[in-house]
């Protein structure tokens, strides 16, 4: 079959992935690695697949068209998220008539597995199914049969119903999973502020063990049972990677979390194994900041781990106990100061807007993060996603602020902040945001720390490039 995979374009600086909360300041597009290992299974049964990354490359919709009509496929599959989803159902109707009825289009990602049913009744006869949560192996039965109507993990509409058939298995054996189908991108279509470029991204196992009540990837596509690759799998993928793309220069652990506490020998295998295999490559992951081993932490970066990104949230107990993040102030303080013993670069996600957020929780948090020996920092005003538990309760407590999926972004194609608490407006988190910035931003100590302290001339020109970003956000939001 001849299948045409498409991550479409939603306006230029729209970053099309779950982890991208609104407010970010982050401006970044993450690489396909979910949808490339999909096309990877596909593809080692003999079809036929072609992949067109257009929120990387900014392809337009004609542009995309035009692929339609060189490529003539007989199903589309196309990339979801919920900011983007009225936009998304706008390619599947461009699908449709560009390509003929015959087309077979089928949606994937947190989107439609959230709210199939939603997407399938505003889709209409533009979209004929759904594949929820993991979808790589729905999307090869349906291939090699062509049917849905018996197939685990889709919904579709049948004489104005909508059938939801049976929820498909997780996949238990990691190890089948081919490697990405890396071959249909260019990784320096991909940018990324706090990694070295060009990078890719290599997911080392599915699902999370976390509780945390905002997390998307967990609650809603895979997961929380963490199923990992074996260690010898996960380093012949490096050595993969860095073959197929000689220009590499560094590679992230995207995993939801890679450091998950039960794991830590998994981790040290992995780290012991780039040794003994002489890879030589400059590696960053996502954290939980559980690791308490000094040892360890030297072990990651004597294999290469230049930085762990790490999602902290809060600085106050309350509102951390709230999210069900399952560690504490104390902890994330002595995680970042192991950290700097050795020589790895934290990057602290903080977010703004969780249950129970008020203004002096907020300038808790903004004092935590100052104070803290980290390097980077992101605030983020937390989003409520469908599917998740934090959804859930704002929707019931009517704290969100939008009516329709349009209203998750502005007129530049920028997503908003949403939540609208009676104590605690959009407005005023917004203002909180940029003021969590500049504390730690403006700190004369970590101005001077940022020009004397430089490790490589790659992180002389990504300080330099963030100084830039900074200084131009300053000056839209008006500041100076």
């Amino acid at each position: 079959m001849k299948i045409l995979f498409l991550n479409p374009s939603y306006g230029k600086g729209f970053c099309k992935t779950a982890r991208w909360f609104a407010k970010s300041r982050a401006r970044e597009h993450r690489h396909p690695d979910y949808l490339c290992t999909a096309i990877a299974v596909l593809e080692r049964d003999g079809h036929c697949c072609r992949f067109v990354d257009g929120a990387a490359k900014d392809v337009s919709v004609s542009e995309t068209a035009q692929v339609l009509r060189d490529f003539k496929p007989e199903a589309v599959v196309i990339n979801t998220t919920t900011p983007s989803i009225d936009s998304d159902l706008g390619y599947a109707r461009m699908c449709k008539e560009q390509a003929g009825q015959g087309v077979f289009t089928i949606m994937v990602g947190p989107h439609v597995s959230a709210e199939p049913e939603d997407a399938l009744r505003r889709g209409g006869h533009f979209l004929d199914a759904a594949a929820r949560r993991e979808y790589d192996y729905t999307l090869k039965e349906f291939a090699n049969t062509g049917g849905i109507s018996d197939l685990k993990g889709v919904s579709y509409l049948k004489d104005g119903e909508v059938i939801h058939n049976p929820d498909r298995p997780f996949i238990e054996d990691m190890d089948d999973l081919p490697f990405p189908a890396w071959h249909h991108i260019d990784p320096r279509d991909y940018y990324a502020p706090a990694k070295r470029n060009p990078f890719l991204t290599l997911i080392t196992g599915r699902g999370c063990e976390g509780r945390c009540t905002f997390c998307l990837f967990p609650q809603v596509m895979y997961g929380r049972h963490y199923r990992p690759r074996s260690p010898e799998n996960v380093l012949d993928e490096i050595e993969y990677d860095i073959r197929l793309f000689p220009g590499l220069k560094e590679i992230m652990f995207e995993d939801d979390t890679f450091t998950l506490a039960r794991f830590h020998g998994r981790l040290a295998r992995i780290c012991q194994g780039m040794l003994d295999r002489k890879i030589r490559i400059s590696w960053a992951c996502n954290a939980r900041p559980d690791i308490q081993d000094l040892s360890l932490l030297r072990l990651m970066k004597k294999a290469g781990c230049r930085m762990v990104c790490v999602g902290f949230e809060s600085g106050d107990e309350n509102i951390l106990a709230n999210l069900k993040k399952g560690t504490s102030p104390g902890a994330m303080m002595n995680f970042a100061r192991l950290c700097r013993k050795a020589g790895i670069s934290v990057h602290g996600c903080f977010i703004i807007g969780a249950p129970g957020e008020t203004a002096d929780s907020i300038k808790k948090t903004a004092r935590f993060a100052a104070g803290m020996p980290i390097d980077t920092v992101q605030f983020s005003g937390l989003c409520p996603y469908p599917g998740t538990e934090f959804y859930n309760w704002c929707r019931e407590s009517n704290y969100i602020s939008s009516r329709t999926w349009k209203e998750w972004v502005d007129d530049n194609g920028e997503q908003r902040t949403i939540i609208d608490y009676p104590h605690l407006s959009c407005e005023a988190m917004n203002k909180a945001i940029d003021r969590s910035l500049y504390s730690f931003y403006l700190r004369p100590r970590y101005i001077l720390s940022q020009v004397f302290q430089p490790r490589s001339a790659q992180d002389i020109q990504a300080r330099a490039k963030g100084l830039f970003n900074f200084i131009n956000h300053m000056w839209v939001t008006r500041y100076m």
